[in-house]
């Protein structure tokens, strides 16, 4: 009888143990999900000192997604350091923006936390690049205006240009087959940009971007066809913007500015 009385004990106490164990267990997972939460990853620095000859210039970090997260100017003595959030990256590409021009690194892995003992080189910027603004136009049928009148903007970085350029839409009274642009719109250190656009003779519309300096720019994809019903927003192919420069004869589009029949809408020289 005592032995099975024994066995009885030894049986409820190594349940107990196990229960205490699987307790203990779940309050540590407990504890790191939390901590997790109310502790999110540290940053990955980067650093560097030799830049002396960029003084007042910047260095840039571009996500995976070709989004700016942070920036550090170079100090007088060459040097500057940036840190980089996992949650704003996974991967991130240094870019020196100078203006003389704009040189990359490789990309960097920032999901591991740290602080790099040897810095970057200013031979780590090898890769020389023309400095470009990512730009979507955005059209859409206007939910209230007269029907089948296109209204269209553009987004810079993904973020609606504020505000909206004034002159920005195409009602169905406007000539078909020729083109027209939107009001002037500043995208950045006082460049400036127009949406032109023009409808066919199937009701079917097309867009494109005018700069300044450079050839009229029409996206890949760039028409929105004329049985479309819908109110919502439909986008370019992002255009990845170079800044102006000195076109003596740049390409465009006829008739934005007085407005003339162009077959097709075509464009170009």
């Amino acid at each position: 009888m005592r032995s099975i009385l024994f066995g009885g004990a030894a049986r409820r106490w190594s349940l107990s143990v196990a229960l205490l164990a699987g307790l203990a267990t779940l309050i540590v997972s407990l504890a790191a999900t939390t901590n997790a939460q109310d502790n999110p990853r540290p940053p990955h620095w980067f650093w560097g000192d030799d830049m002396d000859s960029y003084v007042g210039d910047q260095v840039v970090a571009i996500n995976q997604n070709g989004v700016q997260v942070e920036s550090s100017n170079i100090d007088s003595s060459g040097g500057w350091y940036l840190t980089v959030s996992p949650e704003d990256a996974r991967t991130v590409t240094l870019r020196l923006v100078t203006d003389s021009g704009n040189r990359e690194t490789d990309p960097f892995d920032v999901m591991e936390a740290g602080f790099d003992a040897e810095g970057l080189s200013i031979s780590d910027f090898q890769h020389r690049i023309e400095q470009t603004i990512p730009i979507d136009i955005y059209a859409r049928l206007h939910p209230t205006r007269t029907p089948r009148t296109w209204e269209f903007t553009v987004r810079i970085n993904g973020v609606p240009v504020d505000p909206a350029p004034p002159s920005r839409y195409h009602g169905p009274s406007l000539q078909r087959e020729a083109w027209y642009q939107s009001s002037r719109i500043n995208i950045a250190g006082g460049y400036e940009v127009r949406v032109i656009a023009c409808r066919t003779e199937n009701e079917s519309m097309r867009f494109g971007l005018r700069v300044e300096g450079r050839d009229d720019i029409i996206p890949q994809r760039n028409l929105l066809s004329g049985t479309r019903t819908s109110n919502s927003w439909a986008r370019s192919t992002l255009i990845d913007l170079p800044l102006p420069g000195d076109d003596p004869n740049p390409s465009r589009a006829p008739g934005t500015r007085a407005p003339v029949p162009d077959a097709d809408c075509r464009y170009g020289k």
